[in-house]
């Protein structure tokens, strides 16, 4: 908490504030631990400048309270947990996707990591008043794979597209252009589009941060990839929209592979399931492991099967 200091009140001037000082009272929560009748006795302050004094304090840098069942009331209106379409990884997720949260899937190339963003795009985008804007940073999007993970026959596949925007960006800095851009069109709600997104999707995340980490501008940076980060939990926080992320995995220490891009982006996931091929299965079967979870369970297990011309099983 900061220092006490001239300008706070009208009533600590030069006088009162040497008063305080002079007795180790320096700092604001100094001042508010103590009792007002203590700090006048110990002081000399006028007892009535000293409720003043603190009365101001409290009305400046106190949080304002909420009440503990409204608060639970606007977390359940505003919170929305979207199913992934894959039923063994919403058992892991607890449901599926939550709004409000960062969910990465980190995985080697090639594992299937795209495949279950599609999935996922797909079983959001049936729902009639769900939307979803998809960042694809390595031109990995397929509309017509999106189309064949459909599970509700009597969706219309027109209806279906629509209700999905992809946007190609190969660049970080297009990365954040297109997070400026959806939050902008948040704001205005002058395209219904944006009045019902739900869910964002950024595959791979890995691809647009590799080319400028490193190098002499290390601290700089690490700086952008935390700002990133920050956008996508702001983003997800302020306006109950799921936020998924496709990483990529990487030997770490003793050589163990764990999730890419460092100690500092693995703060910015609420959730991270890694994805490997199963040693028991060559069907097309991947192992999922839930190896950070701000809600639940952590070292969770399940699998999933990838199927060529379906839906993720």
């Amino acid at each position: 908490m900061s220092l006490l200091k001239l300008g706070i009140c009208p009533s600590l001037d030069e006088e009162v504030l040497e008063k305080l000082k002079s007795k180790n009272i320096c700092r604001i929560t100094e001042f508010i631990c103590k009792d007002p009748e203590d700090i006048a006795q110990l002081t000399g302050v006028y007892y009535k400048d000293v409720v003043t004094i603190r009365n101001v304090i409290l009305a400046k840098y106190s949080c304002i309270s909420v009440n503990g069942c409204d608060f639970y009331n606007s977390v359940v209106e505003s919170t929305t947990i979207l199913s992934t379409g894959i039923k063994s990884l919403d058992n892991l997720l607890d449901g599926g996707l939550y709004t409000g949260d960062v969910t990465e899937i980190a995985g080697d190339i090639a594992v299937g990591k795209t495949q279950i963003c599609l999935n996922v795009c797909a079983a959001t985008a049936q729902q009639r008043n769900q939307t979803v804007v998809y960042i694809d940073t390595g031109a990995a999007f397929s509309a017509s794979r999106v189309l064949q993970m459909v599970t509700d026959s009597s969706s219309v596949q027109e209806e279906i597209l629509t209700r999905i925007q992809v946007y190609d960006a190969f660049t970080v800095h297009a990365v954040f252009d297109v997070i400026d851009s959806i939050e902008c069109n948040i704001q205005t709600a002058r395209d219904p589009f944006y009045n019902q997104l739900k869910l964002i999707i950024v595959d791979n995340i890995a691809a647009v941060v590799y080319p400028f980490l490193g190098g002499n501008s290390f601290s700089e940076n690490q700086g952008l990839l935390s700002l990133l980060g920050q956008k996508m939990k702001s983003l997800a926080a302020v306006y109950s929209v799921a936020v998924l992320v496709t990483n990529n995995l990487v030997r770490g220490e003793s050589g163990i592979k764990t999730a890419s891009l460092g100690r500092l982006w693995s703060h910015i996931p609420h959730v991270r399931c890694v994805i490997a091929d199963s040693d028991k299965y060559i069907d097309g079967r991947r192992n999922l492991t839930v190896v950070k979870n701000s809600r639940g369970v952590c070292n969770t297990c399940g699998q999933i099967n990838i199927q060529e011309n379906g839906p993720i099983t």
